[in-house]
């Protein structure tokens, strides 16, 4: 069924870029992606794998001859960054710790888009008696340094007035993460809801960003080269468009179920632990593109917290790193000026803008 909307949809986005604008035309257009997959088949998530199932890019690009080149990285931030400094991508997928740690180390990138609000999950082994966040002082607990992960962790710490220091942290990605707890090396480790997995093997998750305030979730941002937004602003802006019109379509919860499904299908991931992590969620707070107050806010707390875990030397302003222009032209080429409202620095909604 998913497919079956791909066509159309590419029809509409091909028929909203702005040739006037556009003086050159890249021969490829180069996006990164973490690779969250549990199978041999690499999978982009979110908006970024909405798009990459449906070749929804492939198709919005083929009449100008276009090429678009995937590249999944299992190390996550720090392997995309490296790879813009590299010059070898011109967009990508990132939380908000890795696209900062970019951002400061001098990567001329730009925020375009933005989604919000993923809840991040504590699994710790029974013998531990973690119950509360409190209960992590002293313990040892696994954490993937450089990923949105550990700016999560320490907006959960900060609301019980712990930080880092009080805990016993070791850096560990992901995969070795897991593989430390359930041989009970460490005693906690804090990621996305792929850990819901492990309690099947008796590991407990009793702790998540769920029944914290908004403010302590990861947020994700699509960042383009700064170069490439200035030598090929159309295609930026076909590219934007895109990613907009799933946003609108995954925003509903009937296709939501259904693109819970296909990413199960794609990438072995099992959709009823995606319901378990949206569940009560508000998708229109979740998957809005704007750069809006809660985006400029969250992103400045971010920005202010690497300094002081002196994973970046030096801050910058984050208004300044933002290039809005081609979301808001997106909401309106797609007509969706009003589907999302812009929502305040706590995720309140507020006044459309310019309203």
């Amino acid at each position: 069924m998913i497919r079956q909307l791909c066509t159309t949809l590419t029809l509409s986005l091909t028929l909203l870029t702005h040739p006037a604008h556009a003086v050159t035309a890249p021969d490829v257009i180069r996006i990164g992606a973490p690779d969250l997959t549990t199978t041999a088949k690499p999978y982009a998530p979110g908006l970024l794998g909405i798009a990459h199932d449906r070749q929804q890019l492939e198709q919005a690009f083929a009449t100008q001859g276009i090429k678009i080149e995937w590249h999944f990285f299992r190390g996550a931030g720090p392997a995309i960054n490296e790879a813009f400094a590299n010059g070898q991508l011109d967009f990508a997928f990132l939380g908000d710790l890795a696209a900062i740690i970019g951002r400061a180390s001098g990567l001329d990138t730009r925020v375009l888009l933005a989604t919000r609000g993923t809840n991040l999950f504590l699994a710790s082994t029974p013998q531990a008696g973690i119950r509360r966040i409190e209960d992590l002082k002293g313990k040892r607990i696994a954490l993937y340094r450089g990923t949105a992960d550990q700016l999560s962790l320490g907006r959960a710490l900060a609301s019980v007035g712990l930080s880092e220091r009080d805990l016993k942290v070791i850096n560990l990605d992901w995969t070795a993460a897991n593989a430390a707890l359930l041989a009970g090396q460490i005693d906690a480790t804090w990621s996305n809801y792929n850990l819901l997995t492990l309690r099947a093997k008796g590991i407990e998750v009793p702790v998540s960003t769920k029944t914290l305030p908004l403010t302590a979730t990861t947020q994700a941002t699509l960042v383009g080269s700064g170069a490439f937004l200035q030598h090929y602003p159309a295609a930026t802006q076909t590219l934007v468009n895109a990613l907009v019109n799933d946003a609108a379509w995954v925003q509903q919860p009937e296709h939501y179920e259904q693109y819970l499904v296909a990413q199960e299908h794609a990438s072995g991931i099992p959709a009823a632990l995606a319901r378990e992590e949206s569940a009560g969620a508000n998708l229109n707070f979740r998957f809005s593109p704007r750069l809006d107050p809660f985006i400029r806010a969250s992103l400045n707390d971010s920005v202010e917290q690497a300094a002081q875990l002196k994973l970046i030397r030096r801050t910058f302003d984050v208004q300044a790193w933002f290039a809005p222009a081609f979301v808001d032209q997106a909401l309106r080429d797609l007509k969706l000026e009003t589907t999302w409202p812009a929502y305040g620095p706590l995720g309140q909604a507020i006044a459309q803008p310019g309203s």
